[in-house]
């Protein structure tokens, strides 16, 4: 067996450096967060900051709960179903009203009606609100936890608020079989 072959990288040199350096220096003039590799200075990620990045910071669970929620939101509407695709998209449809509704738009719909009944309406104006695209940005997001929670008055408060929300998201999450099922069952009776 032979080995493969190492490329060595070449060092950077003081030209690319300083193009480098322009490019983060740029990047963060538009409010973006940019990480570097010490060595070389080459750009290794980039990502709008944001209230979720900034609260849940030591928070992975509650976190990957929101993201959860965006997921489910953007299925529901039917954002990440493959119609969506530039080649499924048709200038004009052919067919009943609902044709383009996918088993995933409903399944995801059917959770987040599950989701909407076991959380507090201050908790889903303000998770909805911050989900939108570009309101969870830092410059904005306190906007809209004020409109959902005006007793929030404080910029602590309403970071509390935004943890709280986060926290209850999270325990929906973890036990939504269990309240699917148990909303089947009401619907059962009710029928």
């Amino acid at each position: 067996m032979s080995r493969k072959s190492r490329k060595k990288a070449q060092p950077a040199t003081p030209a690319d450096i300083t193009a480098r350096r322009a490019e983060r220096r740029e990047l963060q003039a538009r409010g973006l967060e940019v990480n570097v590799d010490p060595r070389d200075e080459k750009i290794v990620g980039i990502w709008r900051p944001d209230c979720f990045n900034l609260l849940l910071k030591h928070k992975p669970m509650e976190h990957g709960a929101v993201t959860w929620l965006e997921g489910l939101i953007r299925t529901a509407a039917g954002e990440n179903g493959q119609e969506r695709r530039p080649d499924f998209i048709r200038a004009s449809s052919d067919g009943a009203p609902g044709q383009n509704v996918t088993a995933d738009m409903i399944a995801a719909s059917e959770v987040l009606k599950a989701v909407e009944e076991n959380m507090m309406a201050w908790e889903l104006r303000l998770l909805f609100g911050l989900l939108r695209p570009d309101e969870a940005l830092i410059t904005r997001w306190r906007a809209i936890v004020a409109d959902a929670c005006p007793q929030a008055s404080t910029p602590q408060r309403q970071g509390e608020r935004v943890v709280a929300a986060c926290e209850r998201l999270l325990w929906v999450k973890e036990n939504v079989g269990r309240l699917m099922r148990e909303r089947q069952e009401r619907r059962k009776i009710a029928a």
